[in-house]
């Protein structure tokens, strides 16, 4: 205490011992090391004191600017700081001291710091002072997420509720310096540096996902609306690292998406913001005007950087669907009219020059996302929007691609669409919807692609056939096959055999009065191409296939399906019986039956 310079001498010693859990890069997975710091009881008396002691002194001559040796204590103190928290017996203490107070007001001077002097254009050199931020940013988080759950979840592992419950340690309360604190970091930020803002929304990506607590202090009006802020300006790079400025992008929403895990785990009385909230103004910064903007802006270069950021977001949506509580956020996104906002993005997005196709497949993902194993969302798509208009304004953005098809048939699958055999169709309209458009697509190659993939998905079971022909799909092949000058001779024979399949499952009289219409020409004695397709289709209708089976039936596949009786007072007698014969289909397997958490059906 009254020998600066041992204290120093001590200090980095014991800086140097253990610098091995000075792991400050926020996008490195910490290194697992066997030994860890010493408990606190086992440094020298009073050792506490004095460096806080010490850390006032720096703060307090802060004003008058530190001279380069109290610069080099102070970041010494904050690395002797991590290293101490690296021992998570030692955060709760550490984190109940004032050193993070003094900390936050050092890194926020240093930071105003930092922006004065680019936005006065000096060319001094700013390490010293870069590298005290950084650190300072790492102490925070070494106390607010000492498992390193945010570095995890950034390298793409994700912990199960079991492996959280096992975490022995509790994150540090929140000081309230922090909220002011990340709030007054992003005032006039177009000064700071790209690299400084990543590690400030890293540390309060690990704030939220250290835990719940802390998270619901830090969510707050403020810090939403900084991250929104910081969104809408990554469209704007001017002279900035492009890689940079997309990294701060997705650090930003993957910000988002764990703020909307986390106020899902929680009540109302808890929640500083509602999820609604967010919403709105995601979609609104997604859905931005850009026809406002001044020309100058609104070059080729901005308008691809621009989709860049939208794909992103949209491809976020998919990801804060991915939750356990996904049918409340399901019910969330409805609210706030995520299906008009979606669809105004695509047909807002046509003044654009290129990109309109990624555009297009992320946007259908979003919509999967959203309607996903959801027959509600399902029914308020079909009301609200209409696939007929999903197809207009899909036709309009030009020729697709294949990537655009492949998304519309892992729609209709709500999976991938070549696991044909073990996905099931889950949503038959964007079926339809591909029939419709087959005449308008000029490749042969995916028209054939397309039929072919219909041809198998659509008979692969009884289940299958039964959702085909109750969305009336044989009328909408007849229709399409009325097209035939457009259509490959290869892509016609497949949606005929497709046809002679639904047809042996049911066929009205209309349709095939439109199936035998289908075969007439202008000239009576030239035979329609069709013929000789259509009469095998016919036959294949005709003929006995299989086992002998019921013509109506009722069909239970659905997890809430089930036969309501009426109430005992309502029965005719005492009692009365119920006899049916039972089919089960075994060609197609459901990959939620043979989970843990999956439904099985029971007889009684």
């Amino acid at each position: 205490q009254k020998d600066p310079d041992y204290l120093k001498l001590w200090l980095d010693n014991f800086v140097s011992s253990y610098e091995q859990f000075l792991d400050v890069d926020f996008e490195k997975l910490p290194t697992r090391v066997d030994d860890v710091p010493p408990g606190i009881s086992l440094l020298p008396d009073n050792i506490l004191q004095v460096l806080r002691l010490q850390l006032l002194q720096c703060v307090q001559k802060m004003s008058d600017g530190l001279e380069e040796q109290q610069q080099a204590l102070s970041l010494l103190l904050v690395k002797f700081f991590i290293i101490l928290c690296r021992n998570l017996a030692n955060v709760e203490e550490i984190g109940m001291c004032s050193y993070i107070n003094h900390v936050i007001t050092m890194t926020t001077l240093y930071i105003q710091q930092l922006k004065s002097k680019t936005k006065e254009k000096e060319v001094a050199d700013q390490t010293p002072i870069e590298e005290f931020v950084r650190h300072a940013l790492a102490f925070c988080e070494s106390l607010y997420d000492p498992y390193r759950n945010w570095r995890q979840r950034i390298a793409g592992h994700f912990l199960s509720t079991v492996e959280r419950s096992r975490q022995k340690y509790k994150p540090a309360s929140l000081t309230v310096e922090f909220v002011p604190f990340f709030y007054q970091c992003f005032q006039e930020s177009e000064h700071l540096k790209e690299s400084l803002k990543c590690c400030l929304l890293h540390l309060f990506g690990a704030i939220v996902a250290g835990g719940q607590r802390n998270a619901l202090q830090a969510v707050s009006p403020a810090t939403m609306e900084v991250l929104m802020r910081v969104l809408a300006d990554c469209d704007n790079w001017d002279d900035r690292n492009p890689e940079e400025v997309s990294r701060k992008a997705e650090l930003t929403l993957k910000c988002l998406t764990e703020v909307v895990h986390i106020l899902l785990t929680s009540s109302s009385d808890q929640r500083q913001v509602e999820t609604s909230t967010i919403l709105e103004n995601y979609f609104k910064l997604l859905n931005s005007d850009h026809s406002a903007l001044p020309n100058a802006r609104r070059c080729r270069q901005w308008e691809s950087r621009f989709i860049a950021l939208q794909i992103q977001m949209l491809n976020t949506i998919t990801a804060m669907l991915d939750c356990t509580d996904r049918p409340v956020l399901q019910a969330i996104f409805l609210n706030s009219n995520c299906f008009e906002h979606l669809i105004r993005l695509l047909q807002n997005c046509k003044v654009f020059q290129g990109h309109l196709d990624s555009l297009a497949v992320s946007t259908i993902q979003a919509l999967t996302a959203v309607m996903h194993r959801s027959p509600a969302a399902k029914e308020v798509f079909k009301e609200r929007i209409g696939y007929a208009h999903l197809y207009e304004v899909l036709k309009s953005l030009g020729q697709p691609s294949r990537e655009l098809l492949e998304e519309l048939m892992n729609m209709a699958v709500e999976g991938d669409h070549m696991a044909v055999g073990i996905l099931g169709i889950s949503n038959v309209q964007p079926l339809l919807l591909l029939i419709q458009w087959l005449p308008e697509i000029e490749s042969h190659d995916l028209q054939i692609f397309i039929s072919n993939w219909l041809r198998r998905i659509c008979c692969i079971n009884r289940q299958s056939r039964a959702t085909c022909v109750n969305a009336n799909m044989v009328i909408r092949i007849i229709e399409t096959l009325n097209s035939h000058s457009a259509l490959h001779c290869t892509c016609a024979e497949n949606l005929i055999v497709l046809l002679g399949s639904l047809g042996s499952q049911s066929m009205g009289s209309e349709e095939l009065l439109q199936l035998i219409r289908l075969l007439r020409t202008e000239e009576p004695k030239r035979a329609h191409p069709y013929v000789v397709p259509v009469m095998r289709a016919i036959l294949a209708m005709a003929r006995k296939q299989g086992m002998a089976s019921a013509l109506q039936y009722f069909n239970l596949y659905h997890s809430m399906a089930g036969i309501a009786v009426p109430s005992i007072h309502k029965w005719p007698g005492s009692a009365f019986s119920f006899n049916a014969w039972l089919c089960l289909d075994q060609d197609r397997v459901d990959p939620s039956t043979t989970s843990k958490s999956g439904k099985r059906k029971q007889l009684y």
